[in-house]
């Protein structure tokens, strides 16, 4: 299992403008972490986890217009990218989404 390390890094979304910014992680998981759509916010909750050999990754954003929407993720290291759900909580719509680390 790679360490929590692996994660530290610039990620885009394949659709659209988005962008997560990770920029350190502790033992316990936690992320020092932001979102860009374009504009910078702040996410309320940022946090990996391992379940056996797979790193997950969870993010809540609160900021206005967001509610609550959060992002459910899972690192493919075969890919080197970031896969799993977005929940936009607002419009009560999931989307299916990938980040790429931007190189």
């Amino acid at each position: 299992t790679p360490p929590f390390g692996i994660l530290v890094g610039q990620w885009t979304r394949t659709q659209g403008p988005y962008v997560i910014t990770i920029d350190a992680v502790d033992d316990a998981g936690k992320l020092d972490a932001g979102y860009a759509n374009p504009k910078p916010l702040p996410f309320y909750r940022a946090e990996a986890t391992r379940d056996g050999n797979t790193i997950k990754l969870f993010f809540e954003l609160r900021a206005s217009g967001y509610g609550g929407s959060t992002y459910a993720l899972s690192y493919d290291p075969s890919s080197d990218s970031l896969r799993g759900v977005y929940d936009q909580v607002v419009v009560k719509q999931k989307f299916d989404v990938v980040f790429t680390r931007t190189k």
